[in-house]
């Protein structure tokens, strides 16, 4: 039997970010393992690529230890969850690795069609209760498009409560809204609905639009999508990247099933971005004007009702902006949902592991990339830390590792401080990018 849930049980814990749009395998890095802190004894994780270093880390400063880390095929781009259940050798290792005789938590980074698909076939083979903890299909597609969520956002909270937005169903349409915009807009953007971390987000100056033909602008629009890895589908998301902006705050969610309680608002973040994508780079806990924070956590719990009512379980964060108008006056501005796990719920969870629920001060998460840095591993990077390393247990304050960095070309550093104020967290961040020859943030 197959049910949606988070029971007390031994959970298989799959790390793979593939089910996000444009997703590539070798641009992704090592961000997958970040989901590995939320593994408990008798848990097994399942990852593209195993670093025996970071698995060692997680016991040895975080305490969690007495889990099975399985590999999957790290060249092959389909679903882990598919893989584990068509594959006969994964499936193998799979089953060597699971508990015998218990029932099962499927928990993925992002819960989608192969998931339940998975959980089916495990709870067939084992003849046990699998449950999934995330949301249903069709709740977990809806959440994860970028013009669904504006589209209820604009009726549940107001036609003003999103930056001016427009889908385009074909290559003529997209231009001709791209150039409607930038007639009375100094940036456009243009999306792919379901992609994440700004993977999907191309920006236009509309200075450098004003000559174009609208076949010309039609033309860099497929060309700049198709070169992130787009494959022609519509939709998409044509909109005003929003200058004045003063915050870029984001709810962090936890959706109990409907019938189980309200939306939990487990933290306010305010999210760094970077580049003219708008990459994610690092979040600490947002401060906002009272009026203003009220006004966003009421609507965050609006917007979170419904995801509850068509389906949604399990971790999500919601993405905003604020806006200073000319008239010096600040508008909330809601721009998506991260139906899944997140570069910020899952730290905030693992901080909360390690502090309680003491996680509005002193979080610092850091995700990003240096080009400059020379290749370093687990180890090198503890080594560096030194008096700075989070222990669990024995630490009050320190840096965890969030997921192995990238020994390649381009250096990947992400790290979480936790500490007892805001201003001391930023200290040990900039006292770790003086050790790795780093200048100031």
């Amino acid at each position: 039997m197959v049910r949606q849930g988070a029971p007390s049980v031994p959970s298989l814990i799959i790390c793979d970010q593939s089910g996000t749009e444009l997703f590539d395998p070798g641009a992704a890095g090592r961000l997958e393992h970040r989901m590995a802190l939320l593994a408990k004894a008798g848990d097994t994780v399942v990852v593209r690529e195993r670093v025996p270093e970071f698995e060692q880390y997680l016991g040895d400063y975080l305490g969690i230890r007495d889990v099975s880390f399985v590999e999957a095929e790290p060249r092959d781009a389909d679903s882990v969850a598919r893989q584990l259940r068509v594959n006969p050798k994964l499936a193998s290792l799979l089953g060597e690795a699971l508990p015998d005789g218990t029932a099962l938590t499927v928990q993925s980074y992002l819960t989608n069609g192969y998931t339940w698909h998975l959980a089916k076939a495990l709870a067939d083979c084992r003849q046990t209760p699998v449950s999934v903890a995330g949301p249903t299909s069709r709740a977990s597609k809806h959440a994860n498009d970028k013009l669904w969520f504006w589209s209820v956002v604009r009726t549940l909270t107001g036609k003003d409560s999103t930056p001016p937005t427009l889908y385009a169903f074909g290559p003529a349409a997209a231009a001709a809204k791209v150039a409607r915009f930038a007639r009375d807009f100094s940036s456009v953007v243009v999306k792919a609905p379901s992609s994440a971390g700004g993977r999907g987000n191309l920006r236009f100056q509309s200075a450098q639009l004003e000559k174009m033909r609208l076949t010309e602008i039609r033309d860099v629009i497929e060309q700049r999508l198709r070169a992130v890895g787009w494959r022609g589908t519509y939709p998409i998301l044509i909109g005003v990247w929003e200058s004045g902006i003063t915050a870029s705050p984001s709810a962090q969610m936890w959706l109990p099933k409907k019938d189980e309680g309200l939306p939990q608002i487990l933290g306010l973040f305010e999210q760094r971005v970077e580049g003219s994508r708008g990459r994610f780079s690092g979040a600490q806990p947002a401060i906002l004007p009272d009026d203003i924070a009220q006004e966003f956590l009421a609507e965050a719990a609006i917007i979170g009702a419904l995801l509850q009512r068509i389906g949604y379980f399990g971790a999500c964060s919601l993405d905003a902006v604020i806006r200073e108008t000319p008239n010096r006056r600040s508008e909330l501005h809601w721009v998506e949902c991260n139906g899944r796990w997140s570069g910020v719920s899952i730290p905030l969870a693992a901080a909360r592991r390690f502090r309680g629920d003491d996680t509005q001060n002193g979080l610092l998460i850091v995700q990003d990339i240096f080009p400059e840095l020379k290749p370093i591993g687990t180890r090198a990077l503890l080594d560096l830390l030194d008096e700075l390393a989070f222990r669990s247990r024995a630490s009050e304050e320190g840096i965890v590792i969030v997921s192995p960095p990238n020994r390649a070309a381009d250096v990947s550093l992400n790290v979480m401080a936790l500490a007892k104020t805001q201003p001391r967290a930023a200290e040990m961040v900039e006292e770790l990018r003086r050790r790795l020859g780093l200048g100031a943030a």
